[in-house]
């Protein structure tokens, strides 16, 4: 199961501060600019798994670089939108990795099992590719972009 932080559509960028009691979600001002600033949604709901960590002073074993100090990020491929803090049942069917400031950022990239539709039943990355052609590549493509 991992935490929605940001709906997909949506251009404010939320984060669960692991370092607060219950795990806060709030709300982080800079990023949101960011969102704004680039104009177009996130095509995707991104969340975390906030049990978590990607620790700093641990380099990543393929890519030679430190962790980010946060928890994993999910990136949902469903079509479905989750609103912020809620927790979702997924399913995760690969990753992909950012170095984002320097440091390793992996994405999980993962269906919400309990969306209405076809995708709930992806099992690979494959299948994901054969029910909704393009999908992984809009949502990666994003990512880049951004």
């Amino acid at each position: 199961r991992y935490v929605n932080e940001m709906p997909s559509g949506s251009l404010q960028k939320f984060e669960v501060q692991p370092h607060v009691p219950e795990n806060a979600i709030s709300e982080d001002p800079k990023g949101s600019a960011r969102l704004a600033a680039f104009g177009r949604p996130v095509p995707f709901n991104y969340g975390c798994l906030p049990q978590t960590f990607r620790d700093p002073q641990q380099m990543d074993e393929l890519y030679n670089a430190p962790g980010d100090d946060d928890p994993l990020d999910i990136l949902d491929l469903g079509g479905s939108t989750v609103g912020v803090g809620k927790v979702v049942q997924c399913r995760p069917l690969g990753a992909v990795l950012l170095i984002d400031e320097g440091q390793a950022d992996w994405k999980i990239l993962a269906v919400n099992v309990d969306e209405p539709g076809p995708l709930a039943e992806a099992h690979s990355i494959e299948d994901v590719e054969r029910i909704c052609p393009g999908r992984v590549k809009q949502c990666l493509q994003w990512i880049d972009d951004f």
